[in-house]
C-alpha cells in the first residue's frame, strides 16, 4: 500500500469517529446570546415552541448588554451562540477566536445578503471615489462593534477624512463615552421637524438609517451615501410617502465606483465597494457541530411554517430582523472558517480598512505631537492602505 492510499484509509477510517463525537456530544443545552426585548421574545417563544415539539436538545436565553459583550459570553462560555452582522463576524473570529456554526441564505444558492455601494446626485459630475477627502457623506448610523480593534479610533478617522457627515448615533454615551468623537459627524443631521434629536440613533432623526442616509444626499446635504444597493428601490414608486421622495426618480442618482468611475443605479453587481456576506450564527470552535445539529432540527421544525412560529419572521415583535433576517430563505452549515463564510474579496477589505485606520491614527497623533511642540506641522493623506475609510461600518 502506497503513501496515498495509507493516506485515504485513515481519512476513511476517521470519518465515523468525527461523526460519532458530534452526536455523542454530552451537552444538549444551547444558550443564545440576545440583545434586545423583541430578540428575548422570540428566543423565549422559540424555546417554548421547540419543547412542545419535542425537539431533542433545549434552548435557552441570555441578555447581552451589546454585540462586543455577546462576543465576550460566548467566549468565556456563558452563551453558546449569536446571530450576529458580517463585520462583527471578523470582529469574532480575528479579535476573538470564535467560528461559525451556520449562515443565512437569502436566495436559496449562496450567503450573500446585499452590496454597499456610494450613491450621489447625478449633477455631481465632479466627484470621484479616489477623491473624497473633505467631502460630505451621509451613513445610516453607527453600531458597537469593533471590527478594527479597540486601538483603532473609527470616528476620529472618518471625521478626520470627510469635511462633514452625518453618523446618526455618533455622539450617543454608547458609542462615545468621553466626548471625543468629532463634531462634524453630525453637520450633516437635521434631527426631527422641531430640530429636535440632531443625530439621534434612531428615526426621529431624519437622516436616520438607509432612507434617512438616501435623503441626506437627495436633499443635497451630503455629497456621498453609503448605503444598500436595494435602498433607492425601497424609496420608489410611492413606496416612500415623504415629501422628498415622491418626486425622486433614478435618474437623479448614479453609483461612484471604486475605480473612479460613475454607474448606473442597476449596475450594482459590477460597481461596488463590497458585497456583503449574510448574517451568520457565532460560536466556540468545539460547538460548531453540536449548535449547526441544533439549528438544523429547529429549521426542520419551523423554517418553512406557515402558521404558528416561524424561524425567519418577525411579526409581532415590533422590529424587523428578529434573531434571524426576515429574508432568510434557510440556514445552511458552514464547514469552513469564518473567513471562508466572509469570503476573500470581504476579508481583504476589512483587513485593508483596519490597515488605513491604524496608519490614519498613526498620522494624527504625529500631527499634534509636532504641533505641541511648535514645529512645522504636516498635512495629513490618506494611507495607501485603502482609499475609503467608510467600506465595512456602513450600517
Amino acid at each position: 500500500m502506497d503513501r496515498l492510499e495509507r493516506r485515504l484509509m485513515v481519512a476513511f477510517l476517521l470519518l465515523p469517529l468525527l461523526s460519532v463525537s458530534c452526536a455523542a456530544h454530552q451537552k444538549t443545552t444551547v444558550s443564545w446570546c440576545v440583545l434586545s426585548d423583541a430578540e428575548e421574545q422570540k428566543c423565549l417563544h422559540l424555546a417554548g415552541n421547540a419543547t412542545a415539539r419535542n425537539i431533542r436538545g433545549t434552548l435557552e436565553c441570555v441578555r447581552g448588554e451589546d454585540t462586543r459583550d455577546c462576543l465576550d459570553k460566548i467566549k468565556n462560555g456563558t452563551a453558546d451562540a449569536a446571530s450576529m452582522f458580517a463585520d462583527d463576524i471578523y470582529a469574532a473570529g480575528f479579535c476573538h477566536g470564535l467560528e461559525l456554526a451556520a449562515g443565512e441564505s437569502h436566495n436559496g444558492v449562496d450567503g450573500y445578503s446585499y452590496y454597499v455601494v456610494a450613491m450621489a446626485r447625478r449633477s455631481s459630475s465632479d466627484l470621484s471615489l479616489l477623491e473624497m477627502h473633505e467631502r460630505s457623506s451621509c451613513h445610516p448610523g453607527i453600531r458597537t462593534t469593533i471590527s478594527m480593534g479597540e486601538q483603532c479610533n473609527f470616528p476620529r478617522a472618518v471625521g478626520n477624512f470627510f469635511g462633514y457627515s452625518c453618523v446618526p448615533g455618533v455622539k450617543d454615551v454608547q458609542h462615545d463615552p468621553k466626548g471625543n468623537n468629532p463634531k462634524n459627524l453630525c453637520e450633516a443631521c437635521i434631527g426631527d421637524d422641531n430640530d429636535r434629536h440632531i443625530c439621534a440613533n434612531n428615526p426621529r432623526e431624519r437622516h436616520y438609517g438607509e432612507s434617512g442616509a438616501l435623503r441626506c444626499v437627495a436633499e443635497n446635504l451630503g455629497d456621498v451615501a453609503f448605503v444598500k444597493h436595494s435602498t433607492i428601490f425601497d424609496n420608489l414608486d410611492g413606496k416612500n410617502q415623504e415629501s422628498w421622495a415622491l418626486d425622486l426618480e433614478l435618474e437623479d442618482l448614479k453609483l461612484l465606483c471604486p475605480d473612479g468611475t460613475e454607474a448606473g443605479l442597476d449596475e450594482f453587481e459590477r460597481c461596488h465597494l463590497a458585497a456583503v456576506p449574510a448574517n451568520a450564527v457565532v460560536v466556540r470552535m468545539e460547538d460548531k457541530c453540536r449548535v449547526w445539529k441544533f439549528l438544523e432540527r429547529l429549521q426542520n421544525a419551523f423554517g418553512n411554517a406557515t402558521e404558528g412560529f416561524r424561524l425567519f419572521s418577525s411579526a409581532g415583535y415590533g422590529e424587523s430582523n428578529v434573531l434571524f433576517d426576515d429574508d432568510t430563505h434557510h440556514l445552511q452549515r458552514v464547514l469552513g472558517s469564518y473567513t471562508s463564510w466572509l469570503g476573500p474579496t470581504y476579508t481583504t477589505m476589512l483587513q485593508a480598512f483596519d490597515c488605513f485606520l491604524s496608519n490614519r491614527i498613526l498620522l494624527m497623533e504625529l500631527e499634534e505631537e509636532i504641533q505641541r511642540l511648535n514645529l512645522h506641522p504636516i498635512p495629513l493623506t490618506p494611507s495607501s492602505c485603502s482609499a475609503f475609510p467608510t467600506l465595512s461600518r456602513h450600517l
